[in-house]
């Protein structure tokens, strides 16, 4: 279908996940390094975050970065899995509450129209590349779930209005959204490919959603930090942590965290 791919992995996604595993389990034990080594593979994802709920000014978003580290570091000890982590990480961003400013361009008046969950989504799937596994396992949510969420976000972010759509039109608009990252069969991809030419407002979303990709790229590249900000940050935020004693998860916590993927102490510390 002529999607773009925005974003390709030098290592495999699983080896990248056993890599945060390895040095979250070492952060647990007091290890500052290994938080850094798992908070600077998130920085690109919390700061392109912030950037779809409408934040641009620097000095906000690193504190929104560090308050959210702070207090990932106050709770690592529940921390166990890959999908603990990513689960908190949906907790705190959803506390944040998106940016509404004048002069706003139009792409950041459709994007802080978004909900919590769908920028999520949105970061997590088109941005930073994560699998519907992986989304479904930080969201703690089914992978079926997830797609009316998904397929809102596109309807919000390309300006279509559902309510004036009709069922089959509807269907193969979601189907696009679905599949834009190119996981059907050839066979699957040539129907959906004709579907979607056969019908004029399909085929006007598919165009508007690959205008959108364009943009998100471009919105990607900015909300990123330069390698010496990083760098920055996160000698800043070792010091910082030094100083915040994590709590202390029982062993019954650890073994009802272990069962449930739940028990995570949610309340937010406020620096």
């Amino acid at each position: 279908m002529g999607w773009l791919s925005i974003r390709k992995f030098n290592l495999s996604v699983s080896n990248f996940r056993n890599r945060i595993q390895s040095n979250l389990h070492k952060a647990a034990r007091g290890n500052h390094k290994s938080f850094r080594i798992v908070a600077d593979q998130y920085l690109n994802f919390i700061t392109e975050y912030l950037v779809v709920a409408g934040y641009h000014e620097e000095e906000r978003i690193r504190h929104y970065c560090g308050e959210i580290y702070h207090n990932l570091w106050l709770r690592i000890a529940y921390l166990r899995r890959v999908s603990d982590f990513e689960s908190q990480l949906f907790v705190l961003l959803k506390t944040i509450p998106v940016n509404v400013a004048p002069f706003q361009d139009l792409l950041t008046q459709k994007l802080i129209m978004l909900n919590s969950l769908q920028r999520f989504l949105v970061v997590g799937r088109d941005l930073e590349n994560w699998s519907a596994k992986n989304l479904s396992l930080s969201s703690r949510r089914t992978k079926q779930e997830l797609k009316k969420p998904l397929f809102d976000a596109w309807i919000i972010m390309t300006g279509f209005r559902r309510d004036t759509i009709e069922f089959a039109t509807n269907e193969c608009m979601e189907k696009v959204v679905e599949h834009m990252k190119g996981i059907l069969e050839q066979s699957e991809h040539r129907r959906l490919c004709k579907k979607v030419k056969q019908n004029a407002i399909a085929s006007e979303f598919k165009a508007e959603c690959l205008q959108l990709r364009c943009e998100l790229v471009e919105l990607r590249q900015n909300a990123r930090w330069t390698d010496d900000y990083k760098r920055e940050f996160l000698n800043d935020l070792i010091e910082d942590i030094s100083a915040i004693e994590p709590l202390k998860a029982e062993l019954t916590e650890k073994l009802k965290n272990q069962t449930s993927f739940q028990y995570v102490p949610l309340e937010v510390r406020n620096n």
